[in-house]
């Protein structure tokens, strides 16, 4: 509350001459209307006395117990459906295995995909290297999964398939891996008739099917692409180095660096946009999968699942046919 004009001439005219035009009653009575209202001791004493005889916390007891109980009874509600969600998925999962088996035959694959719209053609998975690799079996384990999906890929007339994995421990074994395809596509379509297979990576040169001249040209070729988290960070640094170099240079300019240069610069100096993306992780993980490739492809992730099946691998391809694309302008 201001002070009015009347009271401030007042109060002005009384310092001027040292506070002698106005005794001391006359000042306070000045200065009390702009006070505010003091509070009520009995009503704060009272509430001190009602606090100090509330029943040593009784009441504080209670509510913390009513709210652990709220607590435990939510969790617990929570943690059923989280049981009966990974059992129904898990029956579901091994019933469908059971009847739909592939018995490592192609025919048994294409009558599967037979049914579907639209076939991808380019399919991208994510596996994982079990405990880091630190168990002697783990890499030996990968490389098996590798295969198998390499086999599906080839029975559906898939002809690009591209494996990524974050370490990259594929590619210091690449020769292995090769030879783990080879092997698994002649037991699968027989040794003259296995789909010619290639297998590449960033940065080494692609190893391809030694027997060419037995292969059947009935069966469409597989190129395989083995990627990891560094292809992402390391493409994206390579080119930007060069792009520097050569603005540095003025080999070009800067205004020519556009969106659609850098995407043809990556695609080709690692892969080209997958069509589906599979994780056969129980929830979706990508893992440092490198962004920039993924920006319009289908991600599928079986919730609760466990382990590399073909299950999974079937009903991402129903997932991709059931999916729209719309594409801006």
């Amino acid at each position: 509350m201001s002070f009015t004009s009347k009271d401030t001439k007042l109060y002005r005219e009384d310092e001027k001459v040292g506070h002698k035009k106005l005794d001391v009653k006359e000042r306070e009575k000045l200065v009390k209307n702009y006070l505010p209202t003091p509070p009520n001791r009995s009503r704060s004493h009272s509430r001190k006395r009602k606090q100090e005889t509330s029943h040593f916390g009784v009441r504080k007891f209670l509510r913390s117990q009513l709210y652990l109980l709220l607590y435990i009874f939510v969790h617990a509600i929570f943690s059923v459906y989280i049981r009966i969600r990974i059992a129904y998925h898990a029956v579901v999962l091994r019933v469908l295995s059971i009847l739909k088996y592939h018995h490592n035959t192609p025919d048994y694959v294409r009558r599967d995909v037979s049914t579907l719209k639209r076939i991808p053609k380019h399919v991208s998975v994510i596996l994982t290297l079990e405990d880091g690799g630190r168990a002697g079996d783990a890499l030996e384990k990968l490389v098996n999964e590798v295969a198998e999906v390499a086999a599906w890929c080839a029975s559906a007339g898939i002809p690009r398939l591209s494996i990524y994995e974050r370490t990259g421990v594929l590619k210091r074994y690449m020769p292995q891996t090769h030879r783990a395809l080879v092997q698994k596509l002649k037991g699968w379509f027989g040794k003259h008739q296995a789909p010619p297979l290639s297998l590449s990576t960033r940065g080494a040169s692609t190893i391809h099917t030694a027997n060419r001249e037995y292969l059947s040209h009935d069966n469409v070729p597989l190129d395989v692409l083995l990627i990891s988290e560094d292809d992402g960070r390391e493409a994206m640094v390579d080119l930007t180095k060069v792009l520097v170099q050569m603005v540095h240079k003025e080999k070009i300019s800067a205004k020519d660096i556009t969106i659609d240069v850098l995407d043809n610069e990556l695609s080709e100096a690692v892969m080209l946009e997958p069509d589906l993306l599979i994780s056969f992780e129980p929830y979706v993980d990508l893992q440092g999968y490198p962004p920039w490739p993924i920006r319009l492809t289908e991600i599928y992730c079986a919730p609760d699942n466990q382990g590399v099946g073909y299950q999974v691998f079937l009903r991402g391809l129903r997932k991709y046919t059931e999916a729209t694309f719309k594409l801006g302008k």
